[in-house]
């Protein structure tokens, strides 16, 4: 917990959020998103942002002396958490509601699902973005908890996933590599899925991306063929990535 003049923060939640008090009363939270950090306030719009926690803060503490109050109790407005057992089978397949669902997102969604069958990692919910805790489960001990996409991808230029343990509890490091090799021999270049043919091929993935960019709506249903698990995964994000580039630059 960290205190100042005017304002506390406390700790963070399992969502991501910090929730802040001012002048003794709570006002509102702070979260962290795509590097920049957010104050909200329950029943107003605030539209500023910080480069840290403690100046979003600052700007909860502004918005309070405009004369801005919470217009419910913040304990009845916190984001819920479904269990693992309620969402493994049900919304992984999808981004988050609080994460537009824009085209690049779709496609960092994408490859992010990727990477995580490569690296042995379930998702057990959507994709919240770089910078929100993700629920998943890893495939090498069975451990379900929370991690930053940010940290499995490699920061500042190295791609190595930290920490090296994985998590706590998690088998030995010397025992990772072959158990990850033995998962990576699943998968595939071309969709062996039945029930979905998902998109391995430029054109596809390019026509599955105008249908998206035209209607937003539509989003959710291709949400199967964008985001869900697949043995060809990693080669339907390469070619999701080729065909937002070539959209891209056509504008």
């Amino acid at each position: 917990m960290e205190q100042h003049a005017r304002y506390v923060i406390g700790t963070r939640e399992d969502s991501g959020i910090y929730p802040v008090a001012v002048d003794g009363y709570p006002a509102g939270t702070v979260h962290r998103r795509h590097g920049s950090w957010f104050p909200t306030m329950p029943g107003h719009k605030l539209t500023g942002r910080s480069t840290s926690r403690e100046g979003a803060a600052e700007l909860l503490v502004a918005a309070v002396d405009q004369g801005k109050r919470p217009t419910v109790p913040l304990t009845a407005v916190r984001p819920h958490t479904p269990r693992a057992v309620d969402v493994a089978h049900r919304s992984y397949t999808y981004l988050i509601p609080s994460l537009r669902p824009t085209l690049p997102n779709v496609v960092r969604a994408a490859e992010a699902m990727a990477r995580l069958t490569e690296l042995a990692w379930k998702p057990l919910q959507g994709y919240p973005g770089a910078d929100q805790p993700w629920m998943m489960e890893c495939q090498l001990c069975g451990w379900e908890g929370r991690r930053f996409w940010s940290h499995l991808r490699g920061r500042n230029g190295d791609p190595t996933p930290r920490p090296i343990t994985r998590h706590p509890g998690c088998i030995p490091v010397a025992e990772h590599a072959k158990r990850i090799a033995e998962f990576a021999a699943y998968l595939t270049i071309t969709c062996e899925c039945v029930a979905f043919q998902h998109p391995t091929h430029v054109d596809d993935a390019r026509e599955i991306l105008k249908t998206l960019s035209h209607s937003p709506a539509a989003t959710m249903p291709y949400a199967r063929a964008i985001l869900e698990p697949c043995t060809a995964s990693s080669v339907r994000a390469i070619v999701l990535r080729e065909a937002l580039n070539s959209l891209t630059a056509k504008k």
